[in-house]
Parts: C-alpha cells; sequence; structure tokens
C-alpha cells in the first residue's frame, strides 16, 4: 500500500516536472527558411515517453491520471496572469497546441486499454 502511495506521489510530481520545463521549452523556434517549433517536438516527445514509461511499469491507469492532474494544475497557473504581471503561456499559436494537444493526448492515454 505505501509503494503504490509512494507511485502515485512520484507521478504527480512528474507531471508536475514536464509541465514546468514543457512550459517554457514550447516558446523555443529556430528560423531556417521556415519557423521549425523545436521546443514543441522535443516537449511533446518527453511528454509522450513519460506517459508510455508510466503506462508500461505501473500497469494501471491511475498513474497516468495523477500524472494528469499534476501536469494540469501546473499548466493552468502557468497560463494565468498573475499579480506581478509574468504570464509564461502567452495566447500564441505554440501556447494553444501545448495546452490543447496535450489534454488531448492526457485524455487519449489514459482512456486507452492496459495490455495483459
Amino acid at each position: 500500500m505505501k509503494s503504490k502511495i509512494l507511485n502515485l506521489l512520484n507521478a504527480l510530481l512528474l507531471g508536475v516536472g514536464v509541465s514546468v520545463v514543457g512550459g517554457f521549452l514550447q516558446a523555443g523556434t529556430f528560423k531556417i527558411f521556415i519557423t521549425i517549433p523545436w521546443g514543441l517536438l522535443l516537449y511533446l516527445f518527453i511528454f509522450l515517453y513519460t506517459i508510455l514509461h508510466l503506462r508500461k511499469t505501473t500497469n494501471s491507469r491511475i498513474f497516468v491520471i495523477s500524472y494528469g492532474l499534476g501536469w494540469l494544475s501546473i499548466a493552468l497557473i502557468m497560463s494565468t496572469k498573475l499579480q506581478a504581471g509574468d504570464l509564461v503561456l502567452t495566447n500564441n499559436l505554440l501556447a494553444k497546441i501545448y495546452l490543447l494537444g496535450s489534454v488531448v493526448i492526457l485524455g487519449a492515454m489514459s482512456s486507452l486499454p492496459l495490455k495483459k
């Protein structure tokens, strides 16, 4: 029982960490002839890998949901304007893809059937 609670807490903290890193990373772009959103692509790779790793190692959906709650709590804080005026996720296309795409991926990964 203790290990399950610790694993839930670890999944929650992993979601928080990925959300913090992804919130700042998603704005990274590189322009050659076209603008390449390298930060968003790297974030999506990290995001998908951590969810797949949780699903494979724990073989339970509750850990993905805990991960999603940790991710969502930080993403919501970063997308609101604070009293100091800081806003991490601005109103641009990359931030919208970051938020909406991550929510769709979290919903899909938490509802997919587990392999037995």
